[in-house]
């Protein structure tokens, strides 16, 4: 029953602090069985890349910012403190890593020092990235369910077979799918910035679009269904309604599952690989 106790669990945590850059590996309890990887940094940028690891090469570096708030360089304004001191440390970053379950988890809860994590992992593999502020989601030739998450900054993903869902408030989105997993819904939305999405030729799909403050371009020969307006009447006021659908709703190639675009300021884009 040793198996029993174990349970197959590892956890490995390594707390970084006062380090300007370094990487480090996490191993998968399971390598052969499924994995998943999360990234939650508060403020930076990630980049994910698929290779034939079996498993994950953690890479950081800070980036710090010497000018003030006001445009004067910080060692000129705090010259006169800092006479006769010896420098020891220029700031702190944390950053933690962990295996449970053969899940990998990268978080750094920081929201002051920007950070750039760089994550190698095996191409299959499963993923939720999340960052919140001042960076980029980049990630690169991986198979599997990704989840991008980006607060404020674009997000990128090509070379992807799987599924893509991502969303982002004041950034682009760009996916590029070598493959698609089929009878998959999926989403796309951000606020400010544009939707360029590259799908394999032959998708089939149901496209559910809608910008506000934009176009609307497409690759496919697209058959785009008429919106009529929508009446109803509230029961509990007698309220007559007309409503009209400002979603642009179109099948490509006859038809599929549903795949949701939405922006407030910015084009759309879908390609045809």
């Amino acid at each position: 029953m040793k198996n029993v106790l174990i349970v197959m669990m590892m956890l490995i945590s390594a707390v970084l602090k006062a380090q300007d850059s370094g990487e480090f590996i996490v191993p998968f309890s399971n390598p052969s069985g499924a994995m998943k990887l999360v990234v939650d940094i508060k403020t930076g940028s990630i980049k994910v890349k698929g290779t034939a690891r079996k498993d994950v090469l953690v890479k950081y570096s800070s980036e710090k910012d010497d000018e003030g708030d006001d445009g004067h360089d910080r060692d000129n304004d705090r010259k006169s403190n800092r006479d006769g001191l010896k420098k020891i440390s220029s700031g702190t970053m944390n950053l933690e890593a962990s295996e449970y379950q053969n899940t990998v988890k990268v978080t750094s809860d920081n929201w002051s020092a920007k950070i750039e994590v760089t994550v190698e992992v095996p191409s299959t593999i499963n993923m939720k990235v999340k960052t919140y502020n001042d960076g980029d989601l980049d990630i690169n030739n991986v198979t599997g369910i990704v989840e991008l998450i980006n607060y404020n900054g674009a997000i990128t993903a090509t070379a992807i077979s799987g599924t893509v869902v991502a969303e982002t408030y004041n950034g682009d989105i760009k996916i590029a799918y070598d493959k698609l997993t089929p009878d998959t819904p999926l989403s796309y939305a951000n606020y400010n910035g544009d939707i360029d999405l590259t799908f394999p030729a032959g998708l089939k799909a149901s496209f559910k679009m809608k910008t506000k403050q934009g176009e609307i371009y497409s690759a496919f020969d697209a058959q785009v269904q008429k919106s009529n307006p929508v009446t109803k009447t509230e029961s509990k006021t007698g309220v007559y309604k007309v409503q009209i659908d400002d979603w642009v709703k179109v099948d490509v190639n006859g038809g599929g599952p549903e795949i949701s675009v939405q922006t407030y300021n910015g084009d759309i884009y879908l390609r045809k690989k």
